[in-house]
């Protein structure tokens, strides 16, 4: 439908014209020799069937996958921000019962959508990390969660991702180790590597045995030294050649530090006779880091200072017990002696006494060894006092039983607790990897058994999602890990239930894909540390050339299968449309059509819902789709029904008086 003539008054209202799809007259565009338009050098072949959006997540997700179709979606992720029992601002994948279900099934298969689920946004981590160490009940809470999404995802939609996040366990982000650059690239604060908090975790609790700060300074007794004892070079009993720091017990045999705490009980602490103390070692945390690395070199094991620390704390617990314990046993023989001299004279007493007249029986005190001259007060005698006396030898025997029982205990459970020890990263590991890799069983069955049942396209599999950077996972390398740890853990399940290795493994690459969220990986780069003389501009450009080499690497190595954008910069992720922050947006998007990704998520935020997607296509000049040539949404802003040039005609209640009208008479509402 036209108005006016074909000059400068008049505009394709309906978007069409001879020249192409939203052809923009005011502009100049690139034609080859055939008149169709040049696609520019920098311009990306995504379209809506690659480029997809979510669903409100705090609404009824029925209606919005309606309004999203109608925007013209081809590709849609149920979001959900409900955890538990659900509500309307809140609502979880258990919100919709099984006739929406068929609903939104039928829309989906009407109007050929591609899919993805994400499930309830789950503050708890995958692992079960809580304030007192890893607990079974805390994985369980977010396995329900993902449990929900995988029904859903099998009964409502095409199949395709499950989204849930990797917020395993906060971190020092000095120590986040990355193998492009080392250590200490990023930081929290500035006191960050000097304050930083470690801890190991008893991996038969779960629990936190020890932390040990970096700017806490510890102690432990002075042991004595082949050195001190002049016998460095010399032999041992056993052959062992002494070293300057080597401990040696009183005889000048070697022990090793990584010795039975039964025999690091040989240690002799160094006594001070002007002080009549034993001597105390304080130790930083580099002194611990040092020990460490000599340890390791010596025992060609790989134990981190925070372990070392852990187990030294441990083996002195176990050795303080034990000396408790040797302190009452050496009281145990002379306590035992006397209780059975007491019951021995008792013994004799009572025999006496049944073969002794009753006015003689007072002759007998002799045997019980009480005189009158011990009686203190009215009423005293023989009987009662020694009595009395057997029955705190008894009270002694007792005290000593069960002293020293309870310490001989508690040294057991300190020595078998110190050869238990682990850091959070590789206890951690392990649990995030039982919960995925039980995720993705339950999502391998659903999609079996639901497949053919319900039409799905494409195959369910768990998608974990980087996300804060504060938290071990969201770091490329951590991600890595975590994806290598769950297919490993998904593989020893497979191979028990009778898969062949190969077909394992792929079952597993199959159904464990991450979510890459490039929006979430940029928030590194407010903590990304310049190096000496480096301006802004020249840390946000290495910070770039970081973010996407690991983009590249983890979709080239099949570490990913979905992906999620929006922008942001750099702090918090507030879901800018792309284009509209500062990440490299578009290169980020070369790459992942480099590497073959088709499954594309743009969240929306606050300000840019329902426009997230245009403008992602605007950004990289994808093609749109008409009657005549192809042209590229990177024109439609200049276009009629686009930004820059405003209506030709004013209708509704923007009329600036009731006797307006336009005139054409017709309403352009």
């Amino acid at each position: 439908m036209q108005f006016g003539q074909n000059d400068d008054y008049f505009s394709d209202v309906d978007g069409f014209s001879d020249k192409g799809p939203f052809f923009d007259s005011s502009k100049e565009t690139e034609t080859d020799e055939e008149g169709n338009y040049v696609v520019p050098d920098d311009a990306l072949n995504f379209t809506h069937e690659e480029i997809g959006t979510t669903t409100n997540p705090m609404g009824n997700t029925l209606e919005s996958l309606k309004a999203r179709i109608r925007e013209g979606n081809r590709r849609i992720e149920f979001s959900f921000i409900g955890q538990g029992k659900g509500n309307s601002q809140q609502p979880t994948p258990e919100s919709f019962g099984n006739a929406e279900r068929r609903d939104i099934r039928e829309l989906l298969e009407q109007n050929k959508i591609k899919t993805s689920t994400h499930a309830g946004v789950h503050s708890q981590s995958l692992a079960g990390f809580t304030n007192d160490g890893f607990k079974g009940e805390a994985r369980e809470q977010v396995m329900n969660e993902i449990k929900k999404a995988i029904d859903f995802a099998a009964t409502a939609t095409k199949g395709g991702a499950i989204v849930f996040h990797f917020q395993e366990w906060q971190r020092p982000m000095t120590e986040v180790k990355d193998s492009q650059v080392g250590n200490a690239m990023f930081r929290s604060y500035e006191e960050e590597e000097d304050k930083a908090t470690k801890y190991v975790v008893d991996t038969k609790t779960g629990q936190f045995v020890a932390g040990v700060s970096k700017d806490q300074d510890v102690y432990r007794p002075v042991y004595i030294t082949a050195k001190e004892k002049n016998i460095v070079g010399k032999k041992d009993s056993n052959g062992h050649i002494l070293r300057d720091d080597d401990w040696v017990d009183i005889d000048g045999n070697y022990i090793a530090k990584n010795a039975d705490v039964d025999r690091l009980m040989d240690r002799v602490p160094k006594y001070n006779d002007k002080t009549n103390h034993f001597e105390i070692q304080q130790l930083t945390w580099n002194n611990l880091v040092e020990e460490a690395d000599n340890y390791n070199k010596e025992h060609d094991t790989k134990i981190t200072p925070e372990e070392l620390f852990a187990r030294t704390q441990m083996e002195n617990q176990a050795a303080q017990a034990l000396g408790n314990s040797l302190y009452h046993g050496m009281r145990y023989g002379e306590s035992q002696r006397a209780y059975n001299e007491y019951k021995r004279k008792w013994d004799a007493y009572e025999a006496a006494k049944k073969n002794t007249p009753k006015e003689d029986q007072w002759k007998l005190r002799s045997i019980l060894g009480v005189s009158p001259q011990e009686f203190t007060e009215p009423g005293d005698d023989a009987e009662k006092l020694f009595k009395q006396r057997m029955r705190l030898a008894e009270n002694s025997l007792r005290h000593i039983h069960e002293s020293s029982a309870t310490a001989d205990a508690q040294a057991e459970e300190f020595k078998k607790r110190a050869r238990r020890l682990k850091t959070v990263e590789e206890y951690g590991v392990q649990k995030t990897a039982e919960t995925v890799s039980a995720a993705a069983m339950e999502a391998m069955r659903k999609y079996n058994a639901n497949k053919d049942k319900y039409g799905l396209e494409d195959p369910i599999f768990v998608a974990p999602e980087n996300w804060d950077a504060r938290f071990y996972g969201s770091h490329p390398e951590e991600y890595m890990n975590l994806i290598k740890a769950s297919r490993t853990k998904m593989v020893e399940r497979l191979t028990k239930e009778g898969h062949s290795k190969k077909e394992a493994e792929d079952l597993a690459k199959t159904h464990i894909k991450g979510t890459l969220d490039i929006g979430h990986l940029n928030l590194f780069r407010s903590h990304f540390q310049a190096e000496d003389g480096e301006t802004p501009e020249e840390r946000d450009k290495r910070f770039d050339k970081w973010m996407l080499h690991w983009a590249d690497k983890l979709t080239k190595e099949k570490y990913v299968g979905h992906i999620h954008i929006a922008d942001n910069f750099g702090y918090d992720d507030e879901h800018l449309s792309p284009g509209q922050g500062n990440i490299p947006m578009k290169e980020f998007l070369k790459i992942m059509e480099k590497n073959g990704v088709k499954d594309i998520t743009v969240e929306p935020g606050s300000y840019n819902i329902s426009r997230e997607v245009p403008d992602t296509l605007e950004l990289i000049g994808s093609p749109i789709y008409g009657v005549n040539r192809r042209q590229r949404f990177n024109k439609v802003r200049n276009a009629q029904l686009g930004y820059n040039q405003p209506g030709y005609f004013i209708a509704g209640p923007y009329v600036p008086s009731n006797d307006w009208r336009p005139w054409s008479d017709v309403p352009l509402e």
